[in-house]
């Protein structure tokens, strides 16, 4: 969709010229990456793989292939795809290859020819018109014991709640309120995977709750027992449903 595209080269020469990009030497990391970053190099340093290759949906401006790359170096493989070319440019150094292409309209097996073991889709589901097309493409593009890595960014995050209750839309978009034409809570997030395939096995994301309960590190694995209500995003580790 030509509109679409136009829609994410703008939003990312904004980011460009606004220097928002987390690749920047100094520049933090988002949370959601750094979970997922973290499950990949767990199960390399864990000796369960010794090389894996992964697929970076909607790689943006590229951080989980630097911080891959960073940290496993030649253990990884890493592809990713964008819509936007200005993000792939900006990417195109931390990956063994890139691909411009719009994931809704493309068949990525037939642009793609091969399968992973790990597939990262974080924060893009939520911009879809059709996310069940991307997950039943992702989900050829995956080998039988691999891991589909998704986030979501939470809408029913326990602030939010309260937005609403005062009668306000959530805020939860970077620079422009049309970025999420999907929102997801944890259970619409989890019927969608498992309608298309997939299986939680485990969970994890960016917790935040009231200022009041600290220290934050006593109170944490309380709140990560709610992750529907204080997840502000969720990042959940699938596997393929072999029933299907």
């Amino acid at each position: 969709m030509k509109d679409q595209k136009e829609f994410y080269e703008k939003y990312w020469n904004d980011r460009k010229v606004k220097g928002r990009l987390h690749t920047k030497e100094g520049m933090w990391s988002p949370k959601r990456i750094n979970i997922a970053t973290d499950k990949i190099i767990r199960d390399i340093k864990s000796g369960k793989k010794s090389q894996v290759n992964v697929l970076d949906i909607g790689c943006g401006e590229g951080t989980l292939g630097k911080l891959l790359k960073e940290q496993l170096q030649n253990k990884v493989f890493i592809v990713g795809c964008d819509i936007s070319e200005t993000a792939l440019k900006l990417a195109s150094p931390y990956y063994d290859k890139i691909f411009q292409t719009n994931i809704e309209t493309t068949e990525l097996s037939e642009l793609i020819k091969q399968k992973f073991d790990y597939i990262v889709i974080v924060e893009v589901l939520e911009h879809l018109f059709n996310p069940k097309d991307v997950l039943k493409r992702c989900r050829k593009l995956l080998n039988e014991d691999g891991f589909l890595i998704a986030s979501f960014p939470n809408v029913a995050f326990y602030k939010y709640r309260l937005d609403m209750l005062r009668g306000y839309f959530p805020k939860n978009y970077l620079l422009y309120p049309g970025e999420h034409i999907q929102n997801f809570t944890l259970y619409s997030f989890y019927k969608l995977l498992h309608e298309n395939g997939f299986i939680p096995v485990e969970i994890d994301g960016q917790f935040v709750f009231p200022r009041i309960f600290k220290p934050r590190r006593i109170f944490l694995p309380l709140f990560k027992k709610f992750p529907g209500l204080f997840g502000y995003q969720i990042v959940v580790k699938f596997k393929k449903d072999k029933n299907l």
